[in-house]
């Protein structure tokens, strides 16, 4: 019970923090991005000869914004949220302070990663609010064949999926980022890896145990979702214990 009073405490500390930050402001801009481009495609690219139904219209547009978050922009954004979560206190060598503090040490690495976690729900809160907005936006210009009110349902499905999908990715970008004090090498691994990951997605072998793929496995209906999902969720546990306790046991410089 104490750990935990010491963990809020520590969280509470974290959300002072990104305060009027870029981590913050990018939980919305990411997402705005990728709505966006796909709302000025569907205006200034070829119409389609044969409108689909609303409910169609609905679901290809939810799809596709969804598809281009999970396999480019949410892996970008990952790797760098953490690398700023960590660099507040890396740049300014923090961790000294913070050990120092009468605190268990695991505390301040727990906080970090739920502090990453919290905002990639965050950025998700936000898309599944701003994809019926820009498909309001193409439904009054009468493209693309939406119309009314999208699918819930299978709005906050895909995106539930996707963000515990993206779990072994967040824990393994929150290691890197705050393990190493280099800013460019974290976001340089994943920078690496979203490359990579553009290629290693298309292999129906290989993309659903790739994690930075993982997230986008959830679109493809072909894939083994379900172990995905199992595989992911409990290689983010395992790789957060482990952070956890080297953390609690290694010297900041």
């Amino acid at each position: 019970m104490q750990w935990l009073t010491h963990l809020l405490r520590a969280m509470y500390a974290e959300s002072l923090k990104v305060q009027r930050t870029l981590a913050l402001w990018l939980c919305l801009i990411a997402p705005a991005v990728v709505v966006t481009l796909y709302v000025l495609q569907t205006i200034f690219g070829p119409q389609a000869k044969n409108v689909p139904e609303p409910s169609q219209a609905w679901q290809q547009f939810i799809v596709s914004c969804f598809a281009l978050w999970a396999y480019l922009m949410l892996p970008l954004f990952v790797t760098l949220e953490s690398a700023l979560l960590a660099g507040l206190e890396h740049n300014e060598r923090q961790w000294k302070h913070l050990l120092a503090l009468p605190l268990p040490r695991s505390v301040h690495y727990v906080a970090k990663w739920l502090a990453l976690q919290l905002l990639v729900l965050l950025a998700m809160c936000a898309l599944i609010i701003l994809i019926p907005l820009g498909g309001g936006v193409l439904a009054a210009l009468q493209l693309g064949g939406v119309s009314g009110l999208p699918q819930f349902v299978p709005l906050l499905k895909f995106a539930g999926e996707i963000y515990l999908a993206a779990s072994l990715m967040i824990a393994l970008q929150c290691f890197i980022a705050i393990h190493w004090k280099s800013f460019t090498l974290a976001v340089s691994v994943g920078m690496s890896a979203t490359v990579m990951g553009f290629l290693i997605g298309q292999s129906a072998k290989f993309g659903p145990f790739f994690p930075w793929t993982m997230a986008i496995q959830g679109l493809a209906k072909a894939s083994p979702f379900t172990l995905v999902l199992c595989l992911s969720i409990s290689g983010a546990l395992l790789v957060t214990v482990f952070a956890t306790w080297l953390f609690a046991r290694r010297e900041m410089d």
